[in-house]
């Protein structure tokens, strides 16, 4: 394959899952000398020092458990960052996201002191998702001077990417992406694997039985646990759809709202309820293939902030998706016109229950759902395009700006 980017690329990401650690394969092997990533994330690492033209360089992991221990494991990460920023040659191409922010400061700085040239790919909006969480004040001090910096990172940039058009809106309001070189803010959707996320049937799937789901109709939600996400109607909708032997809740991951999902289930003991630790990567094919119908929750005000890569996930795997999230968003726009599931408002696990219970009653409605939501990902969110999507225009603004 001809190379596109004639420079190493040094990609900055603590939490390298899937999604990026093939992204930044794709751009290691279009590279002349490859590229380096460096992150925390325990399956990225877990492929030791190389993955192909890909090197693999540790650093601090990302601690969910608690505000602290996350303040200070971005603090580890930022601080090793740093040294390393300063390490590269100068002139050196970089990649950073959004998490964590102090990342972006830092890209601004190297490419001061050491003339690096940098992108961003903006997963989510801060500090507008702490605004609309109440979190922040919109016109308090740190959020005014957050958005400064976040405007003086992106303006030095080569070119900011999103993941989303709404996203990719308002952030071309909050700096001048004209001046870059990407010309805008340029979107690529998330992808999934979908050769190794795919369907499968429970005699087929090792996990049906381990976890005792072989005959159940099973609603799944995976991932990140966090502040952002309606866990409780979810909770709660369990609790209510109890005496469906049938229906099976399995939650599996991790995050701030873990624990009390766990003490929910224990205190409440209920037999279709299943709430699980975050399984290892290994798995993850099987977790997601699970699903009869899959849940992604935002709580109102995240809407147009981010979207969930889960939901890719769970396309692939053909399952149903039911979105809970308030309004218009691009995670309902993606429902609807995939037409593979319903999306619901947040705090109403009455109706949440209803639509799970009416779903899992219409076997045909359930099914078409199911096979639109597999065929829309591999149409639309197959990682081959969009990862190449991605390399093709950074790579276009690098020539531009030689």
């Amino acid at each position: 394959m001809e190379a596109i980017i004639l420079q190493h690329v040094s990609m900055f990401n603590q939490m390298a899952g899937p999604l990026f650690r093939e992204l930044a394969l794709e751009i290691s092997e279009r590279a002349e000398s490859g590229g380096t990533l460096f992150t925390g994330h325990p399956d990225t690492l877990a492929y030791g020092t190389n993955i192909g033209s890909l090197r693999i360089h540790p650093m601090p992991a990302y601690e969910r458990s608690s505000k602290s221990a996350r303040a200070f494991s971005w603090f580890a990460y930022t601080l090793s960052a740093f040294f390393q920023m300063m390490s590269l040659p100068k002139g050196s191409i970089m990649i950073i996201v959004s998490n964590p922010p102090t990342l972006g400061p830092l890209a601004w700085l190297a490419s001061i002191l050491r003339g690096h040239r940098y992108f961003v790919l903006v997963y989510d909006l801060h500090p507008d998702t702490l605004v609309s969480f109440g979190s922040l004040s919109e016109h308090g001090l740190i959020t005014r001077l957050w958005r400064s910096t976040n405007r003086l990172v992106w303006n030095r940039s080569e070119g900011v990417f999103t993941i989303g058009r709404r996203m990719a809106e308002r952030l071309s309001k909050q700096f001048s992406p004209e001046i870059t070189a990407l010309a805008r803010v340029e979107v690529v959707p998330p992808w999934a694997d979908t050769e190794s996320i795919r369907p499968r049937t429970r005699s087929e799937n090792p996990l049906a039985k381990l976890f005792g789901v072989e005959d159940k109709t099973v609603v799944l939600y995976s991932g990140n646990m966090g502040y952002s996400h309606d866990i409780n109607s979810i909770l709660q909708a369990a609790e209510l759809l109890s005496e469906h032997s049938d229906i099976c809740f399995l939650l599996i991951g991790e995050g701030a709202k873990w624990q009390e999902a766990n003490d929910f289930a224990q205190s409440k003991r209920l037999d279709n309820l299943k709430v699980l630790p975050f399984q290892s990567e290994e798995r993850l094919p099987y977790t997601m293939s699970l699903a009869d119908i899959s849940l992604v929750a935002l709580d109102t005000g995240a809407e147009g902030l981010m979207i969930p890569s889960k939901t890719f996930f769970y396309m692939a795997a053909g399952s149903a998706v039911i979105a809970i999230c308030h309004g218009e968003s691009e995670l309902s726009d993606i429902i609807a016109e995939a037409q593979c599931g319903v999306s619901l408002s947040p705090g109403d696990p009455e109706r949440l229950a209803q639509a799970i219970t009416a779903l899992a009653g219409d076997k045909n409605r359930l099914k078409s759902m199911q096979e639109n939501s597999r065929k829309y990902c591999l149409a639309h969110h197959a990682r081959s395009s969009c990862a190449k999507g991605f390399v093709d225009k950074m790579s276009s603004a690098l020539k531009k700006e030689n």
